[in-house]
């Protein structure tokens, strides 16, 4: 048996989906510590044109850090088709990325972008799109890190919903 496998997917894996990442490791701790709840999930990310090995970008670091998460260990990941392959959940940060995944992958039914998966109402986003801060100020950061947060939280309890009936099946 597996664990529930969530990745989420930005561009080159050093600014949004590292920061996605830790957001949602951080809700899992959050579970265990309120409810003695372990879940049953991993999660990566990774990058559709990512260079593998590099950091976090310092201001993903500092707003991370901020926040209590630590992204000082992170290192960028190339996505790749074994990786998508074994996601139970791929959850872009724009469309242009569920769109390149679509076309390594023909007919995955697993990706979807982050601000559209679950949502009961569409037309609550002019744009499913995540803002890319790579080479903008903190502040911008701090922003996007705050509607990453907001989404991701909005969907967690769909997750780990999904996590356990994955694990008790």
């Amino acid at each position: 048996m597996s664990n529930y496998l969530v990745m989420f997917v930005c561009t080159g894996n050093i600014c949004r989906s590292p920061m996605a990442e830790g957001i949602l490791k951080d809700m899992i701790l959050d579970e265990f510590q309120e409810k003695h709840q372990v879940m049953p999930i991993e999660v990566l990310s990774a990058g559709t044109h990512a260079v593998n090995g590099y950091p976090a970008s310092s201001h993903a670091i500092a707003v991370a850090h901020k926040h209590g998460i630590n992204l000082t260990f992170h290192r960028s990941r190339a996505f790749t088709v074994h990786v998508a392959r074994a996601a139970d959940l791929i959850l872009t940060m724009e469309t242009n990325h569920t769109l390149f995944i679509k076309s390594m992958l023909p007919g995955i039914g697993t990706v979807y972008e982050l601000k559209s998966f679950n949502c009961s109402n569409p037309e609550r986003y002019s744009d499913v799109d995540v803002r890319d801060p790579i080479g903008a100020s903190g502040e911008v950061y701090a922003t996007v890190f705050d509607e990453l947060k907001r989404e991701i939280a909005r969907v967690s309890q769909d997750i780990f919903n999904r996590a356990l009936e994955k694990y008790r099946a």
